[in-house]
């Protein structure tokens, strides 16, 4: 194995230690007091069920939360996504789900131009490899799209 491939699958550990660790001590898990916009999406070929609350003031996402029902790459990318997104404008938040909605469906390598904003979501890219994963990261994001144009 050249060292190439040993860094890769050295990098493809630490990704799948960083969705682990989301999954077992979730950020953002529960819900609003005063969520402004809200979305409940269920994915009916796992099961899969995500609700979403957000809190926007004025242009920015100031607070969100997330109650999850499924697997582990689901709810692992709800606490990513979240972590990520409370304290950005609302039109960078779009452009993130945009930006890892693509970075899943790509088989090629990350670009680190394009993804270099993602920080933790880059742990996603693994997920590229497998076609029926890709559904639980997609839940996540078409959530947060409803939540926002709700």
């Amino acid at each position: 194995m050249g060292a190439g491939a040993a860094d890769e699958l050295s990098l493809a550990g630490l990704y799948q230690e960083l969705i682990l660790a989301h999954y077992r001590r979730p950020r953002h898990r529960g819900t609003l007091a005063a969520p402004t916009h809200a979305a409940t999406q269920k994915n009916p070929l796992c099961g899969d069920e995500l609700t979403v609350q957000l809190a926007v003031a004025g242009d920015t996402l100031a607070d969100a939360a997330f109650d999850a029902r499924g697997c582990s790459i689901a709810q692992a990318t709800a606490s990513m996504v979240l972590d990520r997104a409370v304290g950005r404008p609302v039109a960078e938040l779009r452009e993130l789900l945009g930006t890892v909605d693509r970075m899943i469906e790509s088989a090629g390598p990350l670009d680190d131009v394009e993804h270099g904003g993602l920080g933790d979501l880059r742990a996603l890219k693994s997920v590229s490899r497998f076609p029926a994963r890709r559904a639980c990261v997609r839940l996540v994001l078409s959530t947060m799209r409803e939540a926002l144009d709700g």
